[in-house]
Parts: C-alpha cells; structure tokens; sequence
C-alpha cells in the first residue's frame, strides 16, 4: 500500500520511491506496483477504510495538548 501510494497519490515515479525506499529494488517496486493493479479495489477500500478510521478518531479523541490546557485552566481557577 506504501508504494501504490506514493505513486498514485503523490506521483512519485519507482526511481523516486527506490530513493525514498532504498532498502528496495526497482523490481520490488514493479511487483508491488502490479500487485496493487491486480487488486486495487481491495486495497483501496482498504485504504479508505484506514483514513475513515483515523478521521473518527480525531472526532472523539483529546489530544495531549488539550488535556494539559484543561489541566492549567482548573489549576488557575
């Protein structure tokens, strides 16, 4: 999914992603490539599931930073 990503989402060409992954080769990146082509339904849904994930949880989470200012709003009351 990485690698489908930084292709068909930020454009990045497989010499750019063997620069951004060194740890792969340029045939790694061309089999990952046709798998995601193979089965692009799957894991883009897959894909956009994640991100829905993450959304719903920004929706009902309080971040840290949030937390503290409530903790020092209380503290100077």
């Amino acid at each position: 999914m990485d690698i489908a990503i930084r292709h068909e989402v930020m454009g990045m060409s497989p010499d750019e992603i063997i620069s951004a992954l060194p740890h792969l080769n340029l045939s790694q990146v061309h089999d990952a490539l046709s798998y995601y082509y193979e089965h692009k339904n799957e894991i883009d849904k897959r894909w956009r599931d994640e991100i829905n994930g993450v959304e719903s949880l920004k929706k009902t989470s309080t971040s840290l930073l949030e937390k503290k200012i409530v903790k020092i709003k209380d503290i100077h009351r």
